[in-house]
């Protein structure tokens, strides 16, 4: 079987794992992985670069990180989501001051600053898209 179609074996997965990790040393995940009590520094050098060296290895390493990116990624849904809540409970006080003839500054700014921030999220149009989906009308004059 040729190399590029064999699976990597438990000790070149395990340097893989280690290098995968925040700040990873090559010489550190050798170590990690194999045994080096006879080998100097090197020996380990030269071994973990030629590991480095294995597109199977290089390519396992970017599958580990993708996955653990993958999972602490903060979406730009849960950042925009309080910005939403902040708009369903301002643009009806803004509307019911509106229509009474006393706006206040309170809730025209958490519109204000709300959309604001929105649109420098998702860009205008993605803003607008976003805060569609969310179920919040968007205001076109605060007054």
């Amino acid at each position: 079987m040729p190399k590029k179609d064999r699976p990597l074996t438990a000790k070149q997965e395990a340097f893989a794992r280690e290098m995968a990790k925040p700040r990873a040393k090559q010489q550190d995940a050798y170590r990690a992985a194999y045994d080096c009590k006879r080998m100097n520094y090197n020996s380990i050098s030269c071994a973990a670069s030629k590991l480095m060296r294995d597109p199977r290895i290089a390519h396992r390493i970017q599958e580990i990180r993708d996955a653990a990116a993958k999972d602490c990624r903060w979406e730009l849904q849960d950042a925009a989501a309080p910005l939403f809540e902040v708009l369903d409970g301002a643009l009806p006080i803004f509307r019911r001051q509106a229509a009474e003839g006393s706006i206040n500054g309170d809730a025209r700014l958490a519109i204000t600053e709300s959309v604001k921030l929105l649109n420098d999220m998702f860009g205008v149009d993605g803003a607008k898209a976003a805060m569609a989906e969310a179920g919040v009308t968007i205001v076109d004059d605060l007054g």
